[in-house]
């Protein structure tokens, strides 16, 4: 067997090294395969390749797609407006019929009944009469009745997804920081042609470096557990339940970071002497493989990324706990966004 597992590999390394030789040869020709069987078409073209690093190429991918994620039509580049509602008020919203009103922790959308008869009238189900819109749909049903969203978690919970033409309204519950037996209830409608998401390139960061793949392991929490974080907005907290613990060593010290389940994706809420100057001002995110936790072999802040509330003002980010916070600067990741998030 050892026999056979010599020759073979000597095999492959005597044809790869002759392979590398005639491409070494051909290079230093400059190359010219257009006029050989299965060359090079003429007009590319035929400096030596460059290898690239399998790495590199993965991390710019997740870039991109991470680019595609913001500049989707409902993506975090797009909010146009968040509405609060607590118990015991009445809202409207600029742009979008009817009204909301929330009353014994349950929110109510009350459509407007002269939509309703715009709606039977057209016979319309996208949402849109030439440049009208028509009528809010929860999925492809139309809203001619009052619905309501009563919330069942602590902390933060998304409620519904409703359309008015070609936006979307996001429906969320939070906990109220004060009385946290009650909820508050935020409305957020999302605008493809909002300008943020019209005017937006991309997202500066640090050169990707290796130093920053770290070396760690995951520890399981005990079941129950929740990891309480305030928010941006002053009068709700966030609430998520609590994974682990991720844990490491950084220049000969050890560090721990909790990993919450925001909304069924293993996440990490940090913040680093970095904020406020190279990266956000209250921190940035980790994302780490759910499905492969206790395999965790390295912690990579190459793939740290900004808030949504980084993009908007129309976003209800929770705060990195103190447990979270790091007191050596994560020069890695995505930077402060160029981006005007003032209401």
């Amino acid at each position: 067997m050892s026999d056979l597992n010599t020759t073979g590999a000597k095999g492959g390394e005597e044809a790869t090294g002759t392979s590398i030789n005639r491409l070494f040869a051909s290079s230093k020709q400059g190359l010219d395969l257009s006029s050989s069987q299965g060359g090079l078409p003429e007009g590319v073209s035929t400096l030596p390749p460059v290898a690239t690093d399998p790495y590199v190429q993965q991390w710019q991918m997740w870039h991109e797609q991470r680019l595609e994620e913001l500049k989707a039509p409902h993506g975090y580049l797009a909010p146009a407006s968040i509405t609060w509602v607590a118990n015991g008020q009445t809202q409207t919203i600029d742009g979008i019929p009817g009204a909301w009103r929330a009353e014994n922790d349950v929110l109510t959308y009350y459509p407007k009944s002269d939509e309703n008869e715009t709606q039977k009238r057209t016979g319309n189900i996208d949402g849109k009469n030439g440049d009208k819109s028509v009528t809010v749909t929860n999925g492809r049903t139309i809203l001619k009745a009052p619905i309501s969203f009563a919330p069942t978690a602590f902390g933060e919970q998304a409620l519904a997804y409703l359309n008015y033409g070609d936006k979307r309204i996001e429906v969320n519950s939070q906990t109220d920081l004060v009385d946290q037996s009650t909820y508050r209830f935020w409305i957020r409608v999302k605008d493809p042609h909002a300008k943020t998401r019209q005017h937006f390139d991309d997202i500066d960061t640090f050169p990707i470096d290796p130093k920053w793949r770290i070396q760690a392991h995951f520890r399981r929490a005990e079941p129950d557990e929740f990891d309480i974080h305030d928010s941006v907005v002053k009068t709700v907290l966030q609430s998520y339940p609590l994974l682990g613990f991720v844990e490491f060593q950084y220049d000969g010290k050890g560090y721990s970071l909790v990993v919450s389940n925001v909304f069924g994706h293993a996440s990490i809420f940090f913040s680093d002497p970095t904020n406020g100057r190279e990266t956000y001002g209250i921190g940035r995110v980790m994302r780490l493989d759910e499905l492969t936790l206790d395999e965790l072999e390295e912690l990579d802040f190459n793939y740290a990324y900004n808030y949504p509330c980084a993009f908007s003002a129309y976003c209800t980010c929770p705060i990195p706990s103190k447990r979270n916070t790091l007191p050596f600067s994560v020069t890695a990741g995505e930077k402060t966004p160029e981006v005007d998030t003032e209401l």
